[in-house]
């Protein structure tokens, strides 16, 4: 009974063969690698100039895709008014990170009077609630800004109260963002 070369190459036990044996099996091994080899090879091939290919257009093409993201945190555009939010975004956050340290508030940013004269976001409208609202804002930054440590937690809160109640009305995107900075008391 002849045994194939698949068998043999299966049952390989390279201490058992002869030397009749090894000849047709080394052959087999051969021609196995060369097909691995070949495989290998047309992937390098075919893989390679793809790969370099991403890799530099990925950077030739990158600052769009980086506009492109800063436009979906943005939809708006950037308004006079939208990077004074900005402004008054980070000094919350700033506020919650002292509160949390135990150190005293930033003094009022007198930037935040801009509230009522910055330009706003084209194709949307202040209403005749915004000036009460920017009104209201601002006495809130100011009492924490002048806050002692008993009453700090409570006037940071109106203070973000304050956004809250603006945007729940004006420009309603942030308000996810918003409810976040509340300290939560336990």
């Amino acid at each position: 009974m002849q045994t194939s070369l698949l068998q043999v190459y299966n049952n390989l036990n390279i201490n058992s063969l002869n030397d009749r044996e090894s000849g047709p099996v080394l052959v087999y091994l051969r021609i196995e690698n060369l097909k691995r080899m070949k495989k290998f090879y047309v992937l390098l091939i075919v893989l390679l100039p793809a790969v370099l290919w991403m890799r530099f257009h990925l950077n030739a093409s990158s600052a769009p895709i980086i506009m492109e993201q800063i436009d979906q945190e943005n939809p708006n555009g950037s308004s006079e008014l939208s990077l004074l939010m900005r402004d008054m975004q980070k000094y919350t956050n700033e506020a919650k990170a002292d509160i949390k340290a135990g150190k005293n508030p930033a003094p009022y940013p007198a930037a935040f009077d801009k509230v009522h004269t910055a330009k706003i976001s084209d194709g949307m409208e202040k209403s005749d609630y915004y000036k009460a609202f920017g009104d209201l804002y601002i006495m809130a930054v100011k009492n924490y800004a002048s806050s002692t440590p008993e009453n700090r937690i409570e006037t940071y809160n109106n203070m973000v109260a304050a956004c809250l109640a603006c945007h729940s009305q004006h420009c309603p995107g942030p308000v996810p963002v918003i409810k976040k900075m509340k300290w939560e008391v336990k």
